[in-house]
C-alpha cells in the first residue's frame, strides 16, 4: 500500500497555515502528519490508527474515512485498493463543507504525489527480517495432521467424551 496526498499544492499551503496558527491546529496539523507517515511506513491501519477514525464513515464519498484530530480537526482519506488517498484536512465545519462539495467524488491517484517511507523504518523493517527465526509457516495444513487424538480428547473433553450408558433408576 502506498500514501498519497491527492492535491499536495493545497493540502500543504493547509497543513501549513495550520502548523503557523499554533494551539490546537499546530497539534492537529502535526498529529496529521504522523497519521500520513505512519501510513506511508507500515502500509496498513493498526490499532492505535484505528482508534483516531471518526465512528461513521463518509457515504458521500465512496470508501471515504476521516480521522479524529485534536479539537474537532479532521484527515479525510480514501482507501482504494492498496492506497491510502489523503484529500482534505481541516475543523469539523471545513471538513462537512468540502465533503458536502465533492459528494460522489471519487478521486484519480496517479495526479497524487506519493509520500515517502521514512529511512529509519526501512532500516527497522531490514532489521527485523533478519532477526527472524526461519521456521515453516503451514497454516494451510489440517489441525490432526499435527494433534493426535488423545491431545484432542485433553483439550476438547466434552465435545469428545464417549457416550454413557444411560442410567435407569426403577
Amino acid at each position: 500500500m502506498a500514501a498519497i496526498i491527492y492535491d499536495p499544492v493545497q493540502f500543504f499551503k493547509k497543513l501549513e497555515k495550520m502548523e503557523k496558527a499554533g494551539g490546537k491546529a499546530g497539534v492537529a496539523a502535526r498529529q496529521a502528519r504522523e497519521l500520513i507517515q505512519d501510513m506511508a511506513d507500515k502500509n496498513h491501519l493498526d490499532l492505535k490508527q484505528r482508534s483516531k477514525l471518526t465512528l461513521n464513515g463518509e457515504a458521500r464519498i465512496e470508501n471515504c474515512q476521516k480521522f479524529h484530530l485534536v479539537n474537532g480537526y479532521r484527515l479525510v482519506f480514501v482507501r482504494n485498493g492498496g492506497c491510502f488517498i489523503f484529500l482534505f484536512l481541516g475543523s469539523h465545519d471545513e471538513t462537512d463543507a468540502w465533503i458536502k462539495n465533492n459528494s460522489g467524488f471519487r478521486p484519480d491517484f496517479s495526479q497524487g504525489e506519493i509520500v515517502p517511507r521514512s529511512k529509519p523504518y526501512a532500516k527497522h523493517v531490514r532489521n527485523h527480517r533478519e532477526d527472524q527465526l526461519d521456521f515453516p509457516h503451514d497454516y494451510d495444513k489440517p489441525l490432526h495432521e499435527f494433534i493426535d487424538q488423545k491431545t484432542l480428547r485433553e483439550i476438547f473433553p466434552g465435545i469428545s467424551a464417549q457416550p454413557r450408558n444411560e442410567l435407569s433408576c426403577r
